[in-house]
């Protein structure tokens, strides 16, 4: 008899903020504690195809395989499976996404069956799924309703405190600057695409008053490369951005392009122009 999970959470979050989040693939490693990568190798039409690895276990080892999975936005489903199956013979989940008086119901249903050599059985893999499920779920719901929190719910928004912006800037003192630093590895033949993306919505972002410029960098070193740099006057009008509605769909328009991705915060704690400049 096959094995077979089926557990849900209330969100109290918007829809398309629980549904952006929670689909783009590329930021698993950071939605999911169980992830420490995810990559996405390639998309068809609806469609990705994308690697995951795990956090290592007690023993230091690392697990990773390929899945898929199918958004259909239009009903508010998704339709996954794994293609390199290890330890399953097969392993399809489907999330479903309802929307309801107290937020957004999202159920995953996953359905499989465990090979004769897996050190379990598909029961023993169910109670372990529905353990992890549980945990993961309680992560997401956490993490989306704090983003739905900073865009909206506390009062606050990206735009604020363009006084304090004007202060920083007067006389060509910026002040203390919260440095955003990311790298992105691009599809092999999107780069122009993906520069082109980048800058339509980098003319949105510099327009925000707390941003304090971007830039884009194409490395030398790593073909498909890219590294960019963003300066804001602080963390609290940066994560309230990068929370916002809008900044959600902009990371949906460089996905199709970006293959894997990775961000570090700074504090910049000195600046040094060149002799005889001032900034």
């Amino acid at each position: 008899m096959a094995g077979r999970t089926d557990n849900s959470i209330v969100i109290d979050a918007p829809m398309e903020l629980v549904w952006d989040m929670t689909n783009d693939v590329s930021q698993w490693a950071v939605l999911f504690e169980e992830y420490a990568e995810s990559e996405v190798l390639a998309v068809e039409g609806d469609t990705v195809r994308f690697r995951l690895t795990t956090q290592r276990d007690e023993d230091g080892k690392q697990w990773s395989w390929v899945s898929e999975r199918t958004p259909e936005p239009e009903n508010r489903t998704v339709t996954a499976r794994r293609l390199d199956n290890g330890l399953f013979e097969y392993m399809n989940i489907r999330w479903e996404y309802t929307e309801g008086p107290d937020g957004v119901r999202m159920r995953w249903i996953q359905e499989f069956t465990m090979k004769p050599s897996a050190p379990v059985d598909d029961s023993g893999a169910e109670d372990h799924l529905n353990r992890q499920t549980v945990k993961e779920m309680a992560r997401i719901k956490k993490l989306i309703e704090e983003a739905a929190a900073q865009a909206g719910g506390d009062g606050s928004s990206a735009g604020e405190g363009s006084d304090s912006v004007q202060k920083a800037t007067a006389n060509g003192d910026r002040g203390p600057v919260f440095r955003v630093l990311l790298r992105a590895e691009i599809a092999e033949g999107k780069e122009k695409e993906f520069e082109d993306a980048w800058r339509e919505i980098g003319e949105v972002i510099t327009g925000q008053p707390a941003n304090l410029g971007q830039w884009l960098m194409r490395s030398h070193d790593e073909p498909g490369v890219y590294y960019i740099i963003s300066d804001w006057t602080d963390e609290q009008r940066f994560r309230a951005f990068e929370r916002s509605d809008e900044h959600i769909g902009h990371r949906s328009k460089l996905q199709p392009f970006r293959t894997k991705g990775s961000m570090v915060t700074t504090d910049v704690v000195a600046e040094m122009p060149k002799a005889g400049q001032t900034r």
